[in-house]
């Protein structure tokens, strides 16, 4: 499976530029999946100061836009989105492909003094079985990256028997040595790939600069780091291959 990790600041609905370049990308290398980064397809969610009138129309333009760019490219989209239902915003990730389009809605929500998700979003917090999609032979699910610090996503998704996991993130204050060993540590120990893609960016508050740094990576079935990307805006074509799955599931047998 080919994929391409897409690591921006923000994407507006209908860019041209992001357009072409991804939809070259696509055609160029055949692309099955693309994914997103967190809070690019939005503003990151203290940028709104609760005033969320314009989520409701950036929603409706998101939502055609990454729609219609995964039929005219025959390909999956996977991009967090903040979705708008009967005037409640849900912490969710679109997965768009040319025959349907499906959302996860986040289950657990950071509710930290700096970091209150909680508050600004509706999501539903019981617990749910994940979304598992397939793509070309691969089982895929997606867990936003606070869901990943808890063990029982990890448990539904073994269950599931799922090979790839897309981690959208946006992780900040120099924390990606601790984000790596955290999706080494998951990746290992169920046999999969773990996809983390991170946004770019900076927030400023109370003076305090926020650095989005990027570092987007793909841990591999046997704990290893694969493909990275640095701290600048651009994309990595990379290809999942199915023998290393096989290879770490027959050596170290935790699936």
């Amino acid at each position: 499976m080919k994929i391409i990790i897409s690591q921006f600041e923000n994407i507006k609905p209908n860019s041209k530029i992001f357009s072409k370049y991804i939809t070259n990308s696509i055609k160029k290398h055949k692309i099955d999946m693309v994914v997103i980064g967190e809070y690019v397809s939005n503003l990151f969610f203290k940028q709104y100061n609760s005033k969320k009138d314009s989520l409701k129309d950036e929603f409706k333009a998101q939502e055609a836009y990454f729609k219609h760019l995964a039929t005219t490219n025959n390909t999956t989209i996977v991009v967090p989105i903040i979705e708008c239902k009967n005037n409640k915003f849900f912490k969710s990730i679109m997965i768009a492909n040319p025959k349907k389009t499906t959302f996860y809605q986040s289950q657990k929500l950071m509710n930290m003094e700096h970091w209150n998700e909680r508050d600004f979003f509706d999501n539903d917090l019981k617990s749910k079985e994940p979304i598992v999609f397939k793509i070309a032979g691969f089982n895929v699910s997606v867990l936003f990256g606070f869901e990943a610090h808890f063990d029982e996503f990890w448990i539904k998704l073994k269950n599931k028997n799922v090979d790839v996991v897309i981690v959208p993130t946006a992780s900040t204050f120099n924390s990606n040595a601790r984000w790596a060993r955290l999706l080494q540590t998951r990746s290992f120990l169920n046999n999969c790939f773990v996809v983390r893609v991170n946004k770019i960016g900076k927030y400023i508050e109370n003076n305090v600069i926020w650095e989005f740094y990027g570092n987007s990576f793909i841990a591999l079935p046997n704990g290893n780091i694969g493909d990275m990307l640095g701290d600048k805006e651009g994309i990595l074509v990379s290809e999942l291959k199915k023998n290393m799955l096989d290879d770490a599931r027959n050596d170290w047998g935790f699936r």
